[in-house]
This record gives C-alpha cells, sequence and structure tokens, in this order.
C-alpha cells in the first residue's frame, strides 16, 4: 500500500490508512479534538472572533476619545490664553496688564485734603496712584508721568496737577531696560469722593489713544 496514504495508530501503533475515523485494530478514535466536538469548536471561533472584534473597537474607540480630548483641550487652552498684547477694557487696582512689554500695576490709590501750604481748590481733593512699571520686553522702554491722565464720572479727562504732597514719591521720567522696574505716584485734582474714576495711561505724550485704563474708584 502506498505509504503517502498510511499512517500511525495514535493508540496501537498499528499501520492504517489516513483520514479513518477509527482504528480497524483496536477503535481508537483517529480524529483530534476540534474533529470530534465540532458544535464546541464552531462556538469557541465564534467567542475568538466576537472578542477580538470587540478588542478592535475598543481600541479605535479609546484612541478616537484621547484624540477628541486632546484636540478639545489644546482647543480650550489657546481659548483661555490671552492673546499677545490682547487688554482688558479696564484693570482693578492690584491687576497687572501688559502692553508690548510694559507689566503695569495700579497698586494702591490714596485720597488727600493737601497739605497746610498746598491745598486743592475748594470742592476738590487730590487723587494719588501709585504705579508700578516693569519692562518686560528686550528692548529699552521710556516712563513718564505725562503718560498719565485721569477721567471722572463727568467725562472729563485731565492731566496730572503737581502738588508737593507726594513730592517724595512722585514719578519722574526716564528709561528702563529690560528686566528694570520703577515705582512711583501720579497726582490728579478731582472732585471730593468721585465715583467711577478711571487712570489712563498712554505710551507718548503727543498721543491721545488710549493704551490702557484702570479703574480707581
Amino acid at each position: 500500500m502506498d505509504n503517502n496514504k498510511m499512517t500511525k495508530c495514535k493508540a496501537c501503533g498499528a499501520d492504517i490508512a489516513k483520514g479513518v475515523k477509527k482504528c480497524p485494530h483496536c477503535g481508537k478514535d483517529q480524529r483530534n479534538f476540534f474533529m470530534k466536538h465540532k458544535i464546541i469548536t464552531f462556538i469557541i471561533a465564534i467567542i475568538l472572533i466576537g472578542g477580538i472584534g470587540s478588542a478592535l473597537s475598543d481600541g479605535k474607540d479609546k484612541k478616537d476619545t484621547s484624540v477628541k480630548t486632546s484636540t478639545k483641550e489644546v482647543s480650550q487652552k489657546k481659548q483661555d490664553e490671552p492673546k499677545k498684547d490682547e487688554l482688558k477694557d479696564f484693570y482693578n487696582v492690584g491687576e497687572t496688564a501688559n502692553y508690548k512689554g510694559i507689566q503695569m500695576t495700579v497698586t494702591k490709590v490714596d485720597k488727600s485734603n493737601g497739605s497746610e501750604y498746598d491745598k486743592p481748590k475748594e470742592g476738590k481733593e487730590f487723587v494719588i496712584a501709585t504705579v508700578k512699571i516693569k519692562n518686560g520686553s528686550k528692548d529699552k522702554i521710556s516712563y513718564n508721568p505725562f503718560y498719565f491722565k485721569i477721567q471722572n464720572s463727568k467725562g472729563q479727562i485731565e492731566d496730572g496737577t503737581l502738588s508737593t504732597v507726594d513730592q517724595d514719591t512722585a514719578l519722574k521720567s526716564g528709561e528702563l531696560a529690560p528686566g528694570g522696574e520703577v515705582e512711583g505716584t501720579v497726582i490728579f485734582e478731582e472732585p471730593i469722593g468721585d465715583k467711577g474714576m478711571l487712570l489712563q495711561y498712554q505710551d507718548n505724550i503727543f498721543s491721545d489713544k488710549i493704551k490702557i485704563q484702570f479703574k480707581i474708584s
């Protein structure tokens, strides 16, 4: 008999024809587990296919969710981050405004009725704002008390006044190197108890364009 068509019995070792279900010598079933249990094999195959499909689907969903979350976080971060040189309409006392690298803060606001020799006009008081300026740019910047004006509740925009009340703290004029900072006061003469006053900053004496505004009352 052709040896290519013969095999050995798994039990008794006798020569038997390939493909026979049982050994003609000892009666041992020659089929493997999967051939003998076709229904179980079918069920196992279905479970495996379903598991693989579920795993692939979960991986894709997680990847999609991760990408969506990452994209959303980046988008939200961009929205939350202020644009360069983007300024608010108004800043409160203690808040820092950043304009072209100029970091400016009104640290406090005082009121004064003047001194024995230097008093405001009748019905008015001195409004003294302490301003801190820091140069966060790469170039020198100039500072000057005349860069500041005040707008009162009547809509009047006025320059600072000269007074001896703040002579020891008054902001001088000069320049700041990169990283340099200066702090000083600017003084105005305004109606007593005026509400809604705005301290306005311009970076040029000859410009009427307001760059930064601080609510100081």
